[in-house]
């Protein structure tokens, strides 16, 4: 899975006009991404494609703040939330993100940009970006910003000043309460400004902790693969775990470390058929998948359907990387697309296998 995948230089174009409205821009960029496989465009991988593309320009917005990079931030924001709106805000795989940007954005820059006519400070990039989540991500109804361009914005939140406050903590409370923040004690007060939790430290703390579980995986898959490999079948379907899977594979590690890769995946991939099951199944509910005797941290159709999306682009990745023979997972794929034809992206699972399937015969 290319998790660093961003927009196009075509699709980065038509979301860069400052005078054009958001509805408009997102057109555009439907148009420019024309081109891209069906197969290779759900939601999920778009929204990492919007995600990337929001880090590069916020960094390139500090030294060279511009309307044109006013323009992408906004409709990469505003595409982004769009795009995953139907899904409920504590289960958002972008609620995290939307959370951590007003805290970091709300910080004032420590350089003095020199303002001049019609040019714009890095400041105030953030300030309209900022504004335009947390209006999205408290009213939940983008309609309200379609027919406005960002430099409409621009004007609303800082020539005329109409922000709005934000209680940080309600987020982060849901952030918490999903697991995805450890819980820390709940502060004095309930000021719409005060946060319960750093975001920014609690990332770091979970990607240094990863990072060296990562390292002692390396080590046990060399010392103790009878030990090592159980554990990174049994991964959890998370996008950290894929990525660190695909690593493996594109890196040769486990060639050379003398394990064959891909019973390896195809273990993976049944365990996560396996899961997923158990995640469809309702409160009382029993079957096969229980007896891993697994605790699932989300159950129910949104839960399964996520995680659904994640394996398919798992999937995808190794197909289009050609990192494992197609027939070694056929099984796996038959599985999933009888299972869940009901999700669309599966029917394009199936779609995309039967070429790729065809170019190696």
């Amino acid at each position: 899975m290319n998790t660093a995948a961003a927009l196009t230089r075509a699709e980065i174009h038509a979301l860069s006009d400052a005078d054009r409205s958001c509805e408009d821009a997102n057109r555009q960029l439907g148009q420019a991404g024309a081109h891209r496989d069906a197969a290779d465009s759900g939601i999920f991988e778009e929204s990492l494609r919007l995600k990337n593309t929001l880090d590069a320009y916020e960094t390139q917005a500090k030294s060279k703040p511009s309307w044109e990079a006013l323009a992408v931030l906004v409709n990469c924001e505003y595409r982004l939330y769009v795009l995953n709106q139907t899904t409920p805000l504590r289960n958002n795989p972008f609620l995290s993100h939307w959370v951590e940007a007003v805290q970091r954005l709300g910080t004032p820059s420590a350089q003095n940009d020199a303002k001049v006519h019609d040019s714009i400070t890095s400041d105030e990039v953030n300030t309209v970006r900022m504004e335009l989540i947390k209006a999205l991500v408290q009213s939940r109804n983008p309609s309200q910003f379609a027919r406005a361009s960002p430099r409409q914005l621009h004007n609303n939140y800082v020539e005329l000043r109409q922000t709005s406050l934000f209680n940080m903590r309600t987020y982060v409370r849901m952030l918490e309460e999903e697991g995805i923040y450890e819980r820390t004690p709940e502060p004095d007060g309930d000021s719409p400004k005060s946060t319960a939790s750093s975001p920014a430290k609690h990332s770091a703390g979970k990607l240094n902790e990863f990072q060296r579980w990562k390292l002692g995986m390396l080590s046990r898959l060399e010392t103790e693969p009878e030990h090592a490999i159980p554990e990174l079948t049994h991964l959890p379907i998370e996008l950290s775990s894929l990525d660190f899977l695909t690593t493996l594979l594109q890196e040769n590690t486990l060639q050379a470390l003398n394990i064959e890769p891909a019973p390896v995946i195809a273990d993976y991939i049944q365990h996560a058929l396996r899961t997923m099951e158990q995640m469809g199944r309702g409160p009382g509910e029993t079957g096969a998948a229980e007896a891993e005797a697994e605790v699932l941290l989300e159950s129910g159709r949104e839960a399964q359907t996520r995680a659904v999306k994640l394996l398919l682009l798992f999937m995808r990745n190794l197909i289009r990387k050609a990192l494992l023979p197609l027939e070694s997972i056929y099984f796996e794929i038959q599985e999933i697309c009888v299972r869940y034809v009901w999700i669309r992206e599966v029917r394009g699972l199936q779609s995309f296998c039967g070429r790729s399937w065809r170019g190696t015969r």
